[in-house]
């Protein structure tokens, strides 16, 4: 069976892609708790040899599903508009709501500053361009018992990179490249030198600008997600291939060859996981998933300051999780949603208007 054969047994949605990013929110979530602990004693980090920790393992999960998941759309119509506005609604709405109740509920609740400081500061309307992605970490007078300046929401700054991801993506829509497979595995192979360069040859890394090198650091596993879907025909759903791709990857990590293994046998994992019945769907009604990511990190801070006395990074971890859950369920249901359900009738208006952007470019595969 391939994966194209699987995705028309599940009519083309995979039951189990929620669970695995609900799972990945909830690692990147635990992550952040034993950092805020002082516990930076990351199994996954000391076992690759510093290459990778399960908070960074998480996002390339959420990079290889998206890669997979956006691609249809663009693939099947090339509506730029159409895809444009799916991604659009499906960030910024919930990100721009959690972004000002941080700046006008949570930071005045945590500053050591006097309200009129704190709503004075230009630091506090420089983070409101997170709601643009463009991160700003820091609130006036949000610090720890030393006086260090907190990181108010770590787990934003990778939205950035997401919304690269789909501006590079729709560029390929528009030159052609997602409908020919020979220039899209030249586009891979390219990508994946650059990345591989980049690991291992610092020199060539110190020439780059940092966005750049991060950029691909994530860009290639969502590319390789991409490219999954595209060539789903000629790749098998195998319980044993994946299994393969796991092994390969825990025996490469330790000897420094995870950078050459991880982008190609991850996306796959997740890709077969996704497309397979995972326990919990039952219980799981609504994709909370990033509600969970986007809430979490500034519950961490405000448990950290709020109750000094936890001691334990799971006992933080636990409080953080339940907190965290209700508030994603909120956001899910009060913002998410009736945003997502705008997405026709927006991309229909703007279509009337302007007409449907599609690529001029094609190529046959």
């Amino acid at each position: 069976m391939t994966l194209q054969e699987r995705l028309g047994l599940v009519s083309g949605r995979g039951p189990g892609f929620d669970q695995i990013r609900l799972v990945a929110a909830t690692v990147v979530l635990l992550h952040h708790c034993r950092l805020t602990q002082n516990d930076i004693r990351d199994p996954l980090f000391l076992y690759s040899g510093g290459f990778v920790h399960f908070g960074l393992l998480a996002v390339i999960v959420f990079f290889a599903i998206s890669g997979f998941l956006v691609t249809p759309g663009l693939l099947r119509s090339g509506d730029l508009v159409e895809f444009s506005i799916n991604r659009v609604l499906r960030i910024f709405p919930a990100l721009a709501v959690v972004v000002l109740a941080i700046m006008v509920g949570l930071g005045p609740l945590l500053t050591s500053v006097s309200y009129r400081e704190y709503f004075t500061d230009p630091l506090f309307y420089r983070y409101a361009k997170n709601i643009l992605t463009l991160t700003s970490n820091y609130l006036p007078g949000v610090t720890s018992a030393g006086g260090v300046p907190l990181v108010v929401n770590g787990a934003l700054w990778t939205l950035h990179f997401e919304v690269l991801a789909y501006g590079t993506l729709a560029l390929m829509s528009v030159l052609g490249i997602l409908r020919s497979r020979a220039i899209l595995a030249v586009t891979i192979l390219s990508s994946f030198v650059v990345y591989l360069s980049i690991h291992f040859d610092p020199g060539f890394a110190r020439w780059l600008p940092g966005r750049f090198v991060t950029f691909m650091e994530l860009f290639i596993y969502f590319v390789a997600g991409s490219a999954l879907f595209v060539i789903r025909d000629r790749i098998p759903f195998s319980g044993a291939l994946a299994l393969f791709a796991l092994l390969a990857i825990l025996v490469s990590l330790p000897i420094g060859l995870g950078p050459v293994f991880l982008p190609i046998c991850l996306p796959y994992i997740a890709v077969f996981g996704g497309l397979s019945v995972l326990p919990g769907k039952s219980l799981l009604k609504r994709d909370i998933s990033y509600g969970v990511y986007l809430i979490h990190a500034s519950v961490v801070v405000a448990f950290t300051l709020l109750f000094p006395g936890i001691g334990h990074w799971w006992l933080l971890a636990v409080l953080v999780f339940v907190a965290t859950l209700i508030l994603a369920y909120l956001s899910r249901i009060l913002v998410e949603e009736p945003a997502l359900a705008r997405k026709k009738a927006l991309s229909h208006w703007i279509n009337s208007r302007v007409g449907t952007l599609k690529p001029r470019l094609t190529f046959d595969s």
